[in-house]
Parts: structure tokens; C-alpha cells; sequence
């Protein structure tokens, strides 16, 4: 322990499954031995291996740390998971499950966005490359689960700091070419480093390890690396999942215009010669919603804090609410995302998508349609737009414009924040006939999120202002429903909609919904059931999951739709 780097007496080795095959093996390999560089970091040499795995061990046997690659079509998980002893906490096994459909969304990404086949036949080892640089952070971010790190999403001022991140590929767009030499991580990352060292170091006799533990984070800390986790992302103005850098209203605004610049360059070259032209689709949707998860970490602007997990003594402050400044950006950003010239998908391309053949049917990967058979140009726009709106009258995110404009009238509020969505539904002289219905399209989401934010937001003021801002849309919407086109049947429509939503009939009188006080008696509560529910507001309610919280945040057990836990690491759709 004296030394700066000393021969490990038992190192870690991991065993790759053999039938995984070329070049993926050899990416698997590589980016699950990146964990040597935090290993050496915290004073072992050679102390993390990757190995195929021999024939006569079994990926099951509890005595071998493994990486199992699973070959799929489908959508799936990649998980990365550990056998512990529960008397001590010490990991006994390793066990990563991997799966190939990274390899295959990372092509159609890269495809959609360069529409590399201009001959129709030639190979592009970019792009292979590209998708391997992707399944090398897998491996690792997997693998880093199995050795007792969380998801790390912080964005922090040193760059990518840990491959426990939910990475999203860096494509940049200058002088009328795209670069994506930097498009995934290729090495360990400085969190990474941090948290091993934290974890495994080994200190040397008569050190105070409380205190060297200290160090080990305060130093971190003050080189801008952080951990903030899954309970984060909501909230946290600067913790979000596949996003890039510090600015997230600048990455947005950078990311609609790679996204523009890419859609008015798509065509044929997206596909390789002999492919169905309807299948251009399946490679344009990743494009046309590449910026999709940056509009979520946009989102956590408005209304967002910089906050930590303080603890008495420690200096640290908890919470400063983002800046007007930056919430104005992210809602000028996340504006500039539902205007019809960002929705609409150029007419050549629309021309060269035909009804799909037999054999190639609709699937989840293609857009929903109002059209049948026919490729359809406005449904795009509505989901595109859904997601934007969606995120930011999100009950919650309301609710904290709501509460943070009464604190401090200089940040934005929850009525500037409707008013700006609502804006961008409202007719523009400049539109061609296509943008217009797109326009109408925007209008009709934006009125159906504040309808969902009147009839169900959990704070009375949120439901009080949504309704505020319907009676206001009604009343515009009624002053142009005159006439005999399409604008006005448009708004003939969206009057008579918010009247009907206005009119629905009450449900029975109930005591309203509000928050309860905690437990007071001093004898006790009913036991809580961590997996299958918990008790609250004098009743037993769904199911809920413990959350560990200390200075570096916590992350909280992820539930899925039939209440029972989801695999660490969810793929998303992209």
C-alpha cells in the first residue's frame, strides 16, 4: 500500500463470451479493459483483465466474473448486474448481458445523418467504426455496474467524465461537412477514476481514511466532477441523460441545426441499392428526432435548480434556481423546436417514400400515421412536437415555474412559459400551405397539453392557470373560426374542444387531493412493503422503491409498467 502502484495479489478478470464475433469481440474486449486505467489510477498495476471465456466454464458458475453477448433484432436491455454476499457486501460475480441492437441503431444514426451511399453499393468503414466506438462504451458502462458504480450524468465543465453516462453520439456540422471523430468516449472517464480509487484503493497503514476519503471527493469536486444520478435528471438543471456539454439550450440550438443541415441533404444515399425506398424511413426517423433527448435536458432548465446534497458543516451551498438567463434560453431553444421549419420534412424527400411492399410492414421504428398506406408529412411534426411539449408541461416542472416565480418574480413563470408554446401555434403570414398545417397540427398538441395540465396537475394553481390560459385560447380560436378554410375549421374545431373539455361532467364530489402530513403518532406504522407498495395518505398505494441519498446524490430503483423493477440500463428509444 506504500507504493504509488502496486502487482494486484488477486486480480479482477472478466470472461467474454466466445461466441460473440469480429469485429465486435475485439470492441467488447477494449472497452471493458478501459476499467484498468481507474484500477491503475487507485495504485494497482494490471490489476483489471478481459479473457475469452474457456469452453469448460460455464457463464453460470458463480466463481467467474462474465460478459454474455446476446444477438437480437429487437429492441432490448443491456444490463450490467453482481452476485453479492450478503453478510459482507463483497462481490462474488460479475454479470453482463449485451446486445447487438446498439450496432444496429448506431448505423442507421450515422446513416441517416450523412447519406453515405452515394453510389448505392460502397462500404463505409466509418460507420462501422462509429458503431463499434459505441459498443466499446457499452461494454465498459456495463461492466462498471457489475464493480458497484451507478449511472453518473452530470454535465460537467471537464467534458465526459464517466462512461456511466447514457452517451449520445457527437456529430458536428461546419463548413458543409460533418465530423464525428469524437462521437463516443475512448477511454475510462475522470469519475470513473474518482469512484474506484474511493472504492478499492487500498491506504497505507496509519493513514486516516476518513479523512483521506474526503480528500479523494473534495478534490474531485472542485475539478468539476461530480455525481448526480437517475433521481437527478428531472430536476437538476446540468444532470441529464444522452446529452452533450454544459449549455443545454446551446446544444439544442446546435443540434436543430446538424439535424437541418442532414434532413435537407437526405435522400437515396441513405440506403444502399436494391433496399425498398419505403424503408428510408426506418433511417430517417433516428434523424428527424435526433434531438430529442437534448430537448428533455432543455426541459430541466425551466424551472431547474443547481443544487447539491449538502450536509451541516460542509460549506457546500444546497440549491441555486437556473438563471433567468439560462431558462429564457432553453424556452427560446425548445420554441425554435415546434416551428414549422424545423418539422417539415423536405418535399423530395417526401416524394421518394412510397407505400411499403410486401414483406417490409409498418413496425414501432416508423412513424404512427393518420394516412394508412402513404407515408404521412404531418405526423411526424405531431410527435416531434408532443415530445417538446410533453416534457415541458410536465405536472411537476409546472409546478416549480409556479413556486419559483412567487420566490423570485424575475424568473420566468408557468403562464410565460405557456404563452411561448402557445405562440408557436398561432398562424404566420410567411407559411406555405404545408408549414401551415404543421402550424395547426403544433397548435392542436400544445391545447391538448394544457387540457391534460387542467384536468390532472397536482397543484391547484397549475390546474387554475391552464385553465386561465384555455378560456383565453377559446375565446381567439372563436374570433377565427369564421370563414371557409382550413384555418378556420381549424379553430372552429379547437373552440368547440376546449367548450366540451370545459363542459365534461364533474366527477362525484370528493375531499380534493392534498399533500399530507407525515406521520405524527409515536407507536409506529404499518410496515412498508418495498416491492410491493407502500402505505401513505392513510391508505396502501402503488408500488414504490427506497431512494439512498447522501452528498453525491442517490439513485432510486427504476419501476416499470407492470410495477415490478426494470435492468439497471434501459435502452430508449431513439
Amino acid at each position: 500500500p506504500n507504493a504509488a502502484v502496486s502487482d494486484p495479489v488477486e486480480p479482477i478478470v472478466y470472461y467474454l463470451d466466445p461466441g460473440t464475433p469480429e469485429p465486435i469481440r475485439s470492441a467488447l474486449l477494449d472497452g471493458a479493459r478501459w476499467w484498468n486505467q481507474a484500477f491503475e489510477a487507485a495504485g494497482f498495476r494490471d490489476a483489471f483483465r478481459v479473457e475469452i471465456r474457456p469452453e469448460n466454464v460455464s457463464s453460470h458458475d458463480v466463481r467467474y466474473n462474465v460478459i454474455n453477448w446476446v444477438h437480437r433484432s429487437t429492441r432490448g436491455w443491456s444490463t450490467g448486474g453482481s452476485i453479492t454476499d450478503p453478510r459482507t457486501g463483497e462481490i462474488l460475480k460479475g454479470n453482463v448481458t449485451l446486445g447487438s441492437l446498439r450496432v444496429r441503431q448506431d448505423y442507421m444514426i450515422a446513416e441517416g445523418l450523412l447519406s453515405p451511399y452515394e453510389n448505392g453499393d460502397e462500404a463505409v468503414p466509418e460507420i462501422e467504426e462509429w458503431a463499434l466506438a459505441r459498443i466499446r462504451q457499452l461494454s465498459a458502462h456495463e461492466v462498471g455496474h457489475t464493480i458497484g458504480l451507478g449511472h453518473n450524468y452530470y454535465d460537467s465543465e471537464a467534458g465526459r467524465i464517466s462512461v456511466m453516462d447514457y452517451p449520445h453520439p457527437l456529430i458536428t456540422y461546419e463548413n458543409g461537412a460533418f465530423d464525428f471523430s469524437r462521437v463516443y468516449d475512448v477511454d475510462i472517464g475522470e469519475w470513473d477514476k474518482v469512484a474506484v480509487t474511493y472504492g478499492y484503493a487500498q491506504l497505507p497503514p496509519g493513514t486516516d481514511e476518513a479523512a483521506e476519503l474526503d480528500r479523494i471527493l473534495d478534490e474531485a469536486w472542485e475539478d468539476d466532477v461530480r455525481y448526480f444520478s437517475n433521481q437527478d435528471v428531472a430536476t437538476h438543471a446540468r444532470a441529464d441523460q444522452w446529452s452533450n456539454g454544459t449549455d443545454a439550450a446551446g446544444e439544442l440550438q446546435r443540434m436543430l441545426d446538424v439535424r437541418r443541415a442532414a434532413l435537407d441533404r437526405f435522400g437515396e444515399a441513405a440506403v444502399k441499392t436494391g433496399t425498398p425506398l419505403a424503408r428510408l424511413e426506418e433511417v430517417m426517423v433516428p434523424l428527424y428526432l435526433h434531438h430529442r433527448y437534448q430537448v428533455d435536458a432543455a426541459a430541466s432548465v425551466l424551472g431547474g435548480l443547481h443544487y447539491t446534497y449538502a450536509a451541516r458543516g460542509d460549506g457546500l451551498e444546497p440549491f441555486v434556481r437556473a438563471s433567468t438567463q439560462e431558462q429564457q434560453n432553453a424556452l427560446a431553444a425548445l420554441t425554435r423546436a415546434i416551428q414549422p421549419g424545423e418539422l417539415t420534412i423536405p418535399r423530395d424527400v417526401v416524394q421518394l417514400i412510397p407505400p411499403r411492399p410486401p414483406g417490409h410492414g409498418r413496425t414501432r421504428e416508423i412513424f404512427p400515421r393518420y394516412t394508412g398506406g402513404a407515408f404521412d408529412v404531418v405526423a411526424p411534426a405531431v410527435v416531434a412536437s408532443r415530445h417538446v411539449v410533453s416534457q415541458v408541461f410536465e405536472s411537476s416542472r409546472a409546478a416549480r415555474l409556479v413556486e419559483q416565480k412567487a420566490m423570485d418574480p424575475s424568473l420566468p413563470g408557468l403562464g410565460e412559459v405557456m404563452d411561448a408554446l402557445i405562440a408557436a401555434g398561432e398562424p404566420a403570414a410567411g407559411d406555405d400551405p404545408y408549414e401551415a398545417e404543421v402550424r395547426r397540427a403544433v397548435g392542436r398538441v400544445v391545447v391538448d397539453g394544457l387540457m391534460a395540465l387542467a384536468g390532472s396537475a397536482a397543484m391547484p394553481q397549475v390546474r387554475a392557470l391552464a385553465s386561465q390560459k384555455l378560456w383565453q385560447v377559446r375565446t381567439m380560436a372563436s374570433e377565427r373560426s369564421t370563414g371557409n378554410d382550413a384555418a378556420a375549421a381549424h379553430f372552429a374545431l379547437l373552440a368547440e374542444d376546449i367548450e366540451r373539455f370545459q363542459d365534461r361532467p364533474a366527477e362525484a364530489w370528493s375531499v380534493p387531493v392534498a399533500p399530507d402530513a407525515p406521520p405524527g403518532a409515536p407507536i409506529g406504522s404499518p410496515p412498508m412493503d418495498w416491492l410491493g407498495g407502500g402505505w401513505a395518505n392513510g391508505a396502501f398505494e402503488a408500488p414504490f422503491a427506497p431512494q439512498s441519498m447522501g452528498r453525491w446524490g442517490g439513485a432510486a430503483a427504476p419501476w416499470g409498467w407492470a410495477g415490478g423493477p426494470e435492468p439497471a440500463c434501459t435502452w430508449l428509444a431513439w
